[in-house]
């Protein structure tokens, strides 16, 4: 199993000197009053999902205005601790805003797996560790306004790095508008958008790789939509499809498209292809802000009960907040955080 252990941002947004240690936890809540913080730590898990995805221009992961209550004085770091593939990974990134500068730019990096370094980079210069059979260390320069884990393409680093690299773009962060979320494919790859707008085109990549993502979302689906028969592509042009669901009760069928389904229904259908994708393309992590927006009272206990047995069951881990007292009350004591905000938001366990 792959686990997200601990996350600590500091001088971001409203976070400083934040510390999440989810550790081992499959499924975990985060709770709180609006502006505790909840939407912000998803935003600084979007800044390691783009690197994931080989975004390393520190220019499109933070800006100056996300310095906390402005102290640009103070570099902005962010830390992952991890659990992947038996190893613990340690990845840290530190940004700073020197005088003069219009931009940020990286102050100081590294990743470490089971506490030995695999590079460290102070301001432009990046050390790779070699093994002592090799020609020693490999130091260079790069600019300084780039992370080097989406560059590093060193031999002996690439095979440790691409793991994380891997897992950071499996990341999936939601906060979804059904709304948005349309039946026409666009075949343009990237993640699945945290509104959710673009899930056909996720699941349509999904089911290209893993053709067994279409049995287990069908088999989701028909635990909260039981006259769910199939769903199928359906060709309008060269390069475009629409989702469309076929529906059955009795000897009577109807079809539809998936833009038309409703809101909650949508949010049905994304929590089925989430947890296919998490059993057959993960182990995924996933942070989704509040899950039970959209659904009747009667079918949120069901609901987060049946992502934290998948979860559980397959692998993976998955974040959720809410101020939905049936939400609530289906997970532990253990497995619920606070978030508050005093001046700055902090994360502590719930205590009884």
């Amino acid at each position: 199993p792959a686990m997200l252990e601990r996350l600590y941002v500091h001088n971001y947004r409203c976070l400083d000197n934040f510390e999440f240690s989810p550790g081992a936890a499959s499924s975990v809540l985060l709770i709180g009053k609006n502006g505790a913080g909840k939407s912000t730590v998803r935003q600084a898990l979007a800044i390691m999902q783009a690197i994931g995805f080989g975004e390393g221009q520190v220019k499109n992961l933070a800006k100056p205005s996300d310095f906390t209550r402005g102290h640009s004085d103070v570099p902005m770091r962010f830390e992952l601790t991890l659990k992947l593939g038996g190893k613990r990974y340690h990845y840290a990134l530190a940004l700073e805003l020197p005088p003069a500068f219009h931009q940020l730019r990286v102050m100081s990096e590294s990743l470490s797996i089971d506490g030995a370094e695999v590079y460290t980079r102070q301001h432009a210069e990046v050390q790779v560790k070699r093994p002592v059979s090799a020609n020693g260390n490999g130091q260079f320069s790069m600019d300084w306004h780039i992370v080097a884990l989406t560059v590093i393409q060193d031999r002996g680093a690439s095979s440790l790095l691409q793991p994380l690299r891997d897992w950071l773009s499996r990341i999936v962060l939601l906060s979804p508008l059904p709304p948005l979320m349309v039946s026409e494919t666009t075949a343009e790859p990237g993640p699945l958008q945290i509104s959710g707008s673009n899930l056909v085109d996720w699941l349509s990549t999904l089911l290209e790789s893993h053709p067994a993502v279409y049995a287990t979302v069908i088999e989701q689906l028909q635990k909260v939509m039981p006259d769910v028969a199939l769903f199928r592509f359906e060709k309008l042009g060269r390069d475009s499809r629409a989702l469309m669901v076929q529906f059955k009760s009795g000897g009577a069928s109807d079809e539809q498209s998936f833009e038309r389904l409703s809101d909650g229904e949508k949010c049905f259908f994304l929590s089925a292809v989430l947890l296919a994708a998490n059993r057959w393309a993960g182990p995924i992590f996933a942070f989704w802000d509040e899950p039970d927006n959209y659904l009747a009272t009667h079918e949120v206990g069901q609901f987060i009960v049946e992502l934290k047995r998948c979860f559980a069951h397959h692998g993976g881990q998955w974040i959720a907040s809410s101020h939905n007292a049936e939400a609530v009350v289906n997970f532990s004591v253990d497995s619920t955080w606070v978030l508050a905000r005093t001046g700055a938001a902090s994360c502590q366990p719930l205590t009884v």
